[in-house]
């Protein structure tokens, strides 16, 4: 099935290399079992697929394009940062004409729950200066971490905030970098810090789940939101004529 996809332009593996064919909706998830790439983890709209022939890095797919596929743009479009110890490699993408997203990309490991770090790293992202942080985001910092709020100035991280920040001194300004060329708010939620091969914290999956279409062209992208629109005046017209318009 025809689609976009970006790529690196050196060796990294991409889709085709590993022998990923199917890349629909509708049979890719399946087709990714059965060549042996079972599913070692999931999110709201995507799962993780890992190989035991291809050990160094995963295969994400997602019935539909979210905000990965954003995140995935923004890191190959390159900002700074972008190609530090704190985010994500990225070596093959390819969103199909139904919708469907698949990645190639870096594996990455699990941190321990009990990491001294965990929870300031996760604190760095959910505390968004100037911004009223949503009751739900510290209830649910506050059950994965009941001796801390998510704060980086709170008095809890007194200690671990600088020696989180002389062993990592690029950390927090490549997320505050990353708030200034996000679409969108960065997503706080528990699990989206992963570990890179030399033990630095990665930021894996900060931006929320509906997509705002960044791996499509400039004009593709003005296409879309151009038929987006013209759908909902539609819908706005036959509804004041008492009609319910046909689904897309």
């Amino acid at each position: 099935m025809f689609g976009f996809r970006i790529q690196d332009k050196t060796s990294s593996p991409s889709l085709a290399a590993l022998g990923i064919v199917e890349r629909s909706e509708a049979r890719a998830y399946a087709a990714l079992i059965a060549t042996g790439w079972s599913e070692i983890g999931f999110g709201y709209h995507g799962t993780v697929h890992a190989h035991p022939d291809h050990p160094d890095v995963v295969v994400r797919f997602a019935r539909k394009a979210d905000g990965f596929g954003d995140y995935a743009a923004l890191l190959r479009t390159g900002f700074a940062g972008s190609d530090g110890p704190h985010a994500p490699r990225i070596h093959d993408l390819h969103v199909s004409r139904c919708g469907a997203l698949m990645t190639v990309g870096a594996r990455l490991s699990d941190p321990p729950r009990d990491a001294w770090w965990l929870a300031y790293a996760h604190a760095v992202i959910a505390d968004h200066p100037g911004v009223a942080m949503d009751e739900g985001v510290r209830d649910r910092f506050r059950v994965a971490w009941p001796a801390h709020e998510p704060r980086i100035d709170h008095a809890s991280f007194d200690g671990i905030r600088e020696a989180f920040r002389a062993a990592w001194p690029g950390y927090e300004a490549y997320v505050a970098t990353l708030r200034t060329v996000s679409p969108q708010g960065l997503d706080p939620n528990i699990g989206n810090v992963l570990v890179g091969i030399d033990g630095s914290p990665v930021v894996n999956d900060p931006l929320c789940d509906d997509g705002y279409g960044l791996w499509r062209s400039p004009l593709a992208r003005g296409l879309a939101r151009y038929a987006e629109v013209s759908r909902r005046l539609a819908g706005e017209v036959l509804g004041r004529l008492g009609r319910a318009p046909v689904p897309v």
